[in-house]
């Protein structure tokens, strides 16, 4: 396989099906990747079974299908493929204020409406194997209301939260990747996760588990910090929620004095953080990692292992105003600080690099990574900076967009 010497990613990439001829592929991965088949459309009477993971309209590759989705302050929608380094313009959308991804869809809003975009690119993590899949990039349309925005997604559901209003959405995935807005529950929550078949919500001061559909489970199982356990359906205290994640270890809500992790099984626990601890309100993460970074005011930041239920502070020598945990071999951490320059940490070893200045320090910095690459989109400018953070946080090229984004996604990871 050929491959860009800048930047060492493949340069091929399978053609895409156009959403709007109907048509449906599925490429049958080898034996040892799927053993099990979902059944075929009624419509396709030539086959018998259908390869596990099939997603109808979407054709799968051997690699990750690798885009930038950005947004201008007016509006303007363009996807720029990494793979092939050809831009295609969207459809416009409304003035992005606020922004969210879960590596799909890109979800806009401003002060009266939310938009969601679909970037045409995911994966699909199945633990022992990975799906990767490509379909037509599109607007998908808008929902009433607005405000900051948060986006997270399993196979089956999407939840959009605005944590400021105190509500949340849950969307049917699958009408989703169609180009519909199929909304299955609402509710008051300041942070919404799909986990599984669940929902995990806070609302007040309170993290609940709960079926699809948005009701009580009839029983959580409960461990305190301390490994203590419980049984309650009443939910998990937690002190003035905000930031959640959803990592292959569980889903993370973030409280005032630590986190309440939900397990698969729907098994809640607290982690707390020690005494006096200055807070994360957010959490980043490579997609499907157990360790997720957050920022801990000026002094650096956090590294909470759901895992082994275990915080750890990482100090750095400027504030940052990001930070992304890569959570790879050598536990990598990519932050932007205040003086617009990006930060490598290797926490395995303490090691730090810093590229020169690239974004303005006083923005909130766009930032975004898979695990070979992180991005850094410049909102004062028409580029998004490519960064080898395991090559000591090398430039490994500079992209032109056609605009400055005001919001970014990096899609397909």
């Amino acid at each position: 396989m050929n491959h860009d010497p800048t930047t060492d990613r493949p340069r091929t990439r399978l053609p895409r099906l156009l959403g709007a001829l109907g048509l449906t592929t599925g490429i049958a991965l080898t034996a040892t990747a799927c053993s099990t088949a979902a059944t075929p459309p009624a419509d396709d009477a030539s086959a018998t079974a259908a390869p596990h993971g099939w997603v109808a309209g979407a054709t799968e590759s051997q690699e990750p299908q690798l885009g930038l989705l950005a947004v201008s302050a007016t509006g303007e929608t363009a996807l720029h493929d990494l793979l092939t380094g050809e831009t295609t313009d969207l459809d416009r959308v409304g003035a992005a204020e606020h922004s969210a991804t879960d590596g799909r869809f890109l979800v806009t809003s401003d002060g009266d409406r939310t938009t969601v975009v679909d970037g045409g690119s995911w994966t699909v993590d199945h633990g022992d194997h990975t799906h990767y899949y490509a379909a037509e990039p599109r607007v998908v349309g808008t929902l009433e209301g607005g405000g900051p925005v948060q986006v997270h997604s399993s196979e089956t559901m999407t939840t959009i939260a605005w944590p400021e209003r105190g509500e949340a959405v849950v969307l049917d995935r699958a009408a989703l990747g169609q180009g519909e807005l199929d909304e299955t529950a609402r509710l008051d929550a300041t942070v919404l996760l799909p986990l599984g078949e669940h929902l995990v919500a806070a609302e007040g001061d309170t993290v609940r588990v709960l079926d699809a559909d948005g009701a009580q489970t009839e029983t959580t199982g409960s461990t305190g910090s301390t490994g203590s356990t419980g049984s309650t359906n009443a939910g998990q205290a937690c002190t003035d929620p905000a930031g959640g994640i959803v990592t292959r270890a569980g889903a993370v809500v973030g409280c005032a004095d630590g986190a309440v992790v939900v397990d698969d099984a729907g098994a809640t626990s607290f982690v707390a953080l020690p005494d006096d601890a200055e807070r994360p309100t957010a959490f980043a993460a490579r997609a499907g990692r157990p360790t997720v970074a957050g920022l801990a005011g000026d002094t650096g930041f956090w590294l909470l292992d759901v895992r082994q239920g275990s915080w750890q502070h990482v100090p750095t020598e400027r504030p940052l105003r990001a930070v992304v945990a890569v959570d790879d071999q050598d536990e990598h951490v990519v932050g932007v600080d205040d003086a617009g320059r990006v930060v490598v940490v290797t926490a395995s070893t303490g090691k730090v690099a810093t590229t020169d200045p690239l974004v303005d320090g006083d923005r909130a910095p766009l930032l975004q990574l898979d695990a070979q690459r992180a991005y850094v989109a410049d909102p004062t400018a028409a580029v998004v900076h490519e960064i080898d953070f395991a090559d000591g946080a090398r430039v490994a090229r500079t992209i032109e967009l056609p605009f400055a984004p005001v919001a970014f996604a990096e899609v397909g990871r």
